[in-house]
């Protein structure tokens, strides 16, 4: 394929994505739960927290393990167009000198995606039709209203999870707010349709910045985007130091970016998948703490996303 149609390719990707987000973010989650389907839930509360945090930590040992045998990623980034083929990835393949035989061995991830899978195995180890049925329908519902993280919170709190606005440092919203819209220099920022690189790869969202607006949102109507919020304190200027009760989570799901990024998590720390990163690169899933302003901390960082406010969504106790 050209380099032109690549880039053409990539375009209509992303502008498809950042629309199916923006419609995804301004309209409340449609999906009905009953009252018995979260009763049975609650049953069940233990197994699915308990499977979907043995599937982050499954995942991630996977992922070292492969790469550190092949020096290519078991999960490849589903949205990077430079190896959605299976050539494409058959070449990185040969060209790091790896078997070509493994080729098949990988998968797609991103960081909702990793999140919706290791939800699902929870869901399934109930073995219940009914929590299984319910699920699937939460599944589809995210993915019909633009896979967002902000549907996927929505629909998990319809079944008593907690939603809680993070914002390590509320005094430098001002300064975040200024400093996003020229993180890519001489690059103008349209507000209505996002910015993409070189390679017409998505790297700048409207929703990005405005961490005072979503603040003031919060802390006066209890609301980010369209999902109500249930603690507006304890994720709320920590700093580095992060509250002891939130580390008795036994799994979590966390948005940064109004939904753009994903990050599942496990008594305090965040396994992240990234749907961009290159096929060698064993950056494609990382580990850190939940502290987005310490060193080492995640949700990660990268040079286009600064994760610096949002909201997680833990199971009932």
């Amino acid at each position: 394929m050209t380099y032109a149609l690549t880039v053409l390719r990539s375009t209509l990707l992303v502008s498809f994505s950042f629309s199916s987000i923006a419609f995804a973010q301004n309209k409340p989650a449609d999906l009905v739960v009953t009252k018995e389907e979260r009763a049975l839930y609650y049953q069940h509360k233990d197994t699915v927290s308990t499977v979907a945090s043995q599937c982050l930590k499954r995942t991630w040992k996977t992922h070292l393990d492969f790469f550190n045998k092949y020096g290519i990623s078991k999960y490849y980034g589903d949205r990077n167009p430079a190896i959605d083929t299976r050539e494409e990835r058959l070449e990185i393949i040969r060209r790091v000198g790896a078997p070509a035989s493994i080729v098949d061995e990988l998968e797609g991830i991103s960081c909702i995606g990793l999140t919706r899978d290791c939800l699902k195995e929870g869901f399934d180890a109930t073995q219940s039709p009914v929590l299984k049925n319910l699920w699937a329908r939460i599944d589809r519902n995210t993915i019909a209203n633009g896979t967002s993280g902000v549907v996927l919170i929505q629909h998990l709190q319809k079944l008593g999870w907690k939603v809680l606005y993070w914002n390590p440092r509320p005094d430098l919203m001002a300064k975040w707010d200024a400093e996003e819209p020229a993180i890519l220099p001489g690059k103008p920022v349209n507000w209505n349709s996002g910015i993409t690189n070189e390679f017409g790869q998505f790297v700048y969202h409207p929703a990005w910045g405005m961490h005072a607006m979503r603040y003031d949102a919060v802390m006066k109507r209890d609301l980010y985007y369209t999902i109500r919020v249930d603690d507006k304190h304890t994720l709320v200027g920590f700093d580095k130091t992060l509250p002891e009760s939130f580390k008795a989570a036994p799994f979590f799901v966390g948005t940064a970016h109004a939904g753009y990024h994903v990050f599942p998590g496990t008594y305090s720390k965040v396994i992240e998948a990234h749907s961009m990163r290159r096929l060698d690169s064993i950056d494609n899933l990382e580990v850190g703490e939940f502290n987005p302003l310490a060193p080492g901390g995640a949700p990660r960082w990268t040079r286009i996303e600064k994760y610096r406010s949002g909201v997680i969504a833990i199971p009932p106790q």
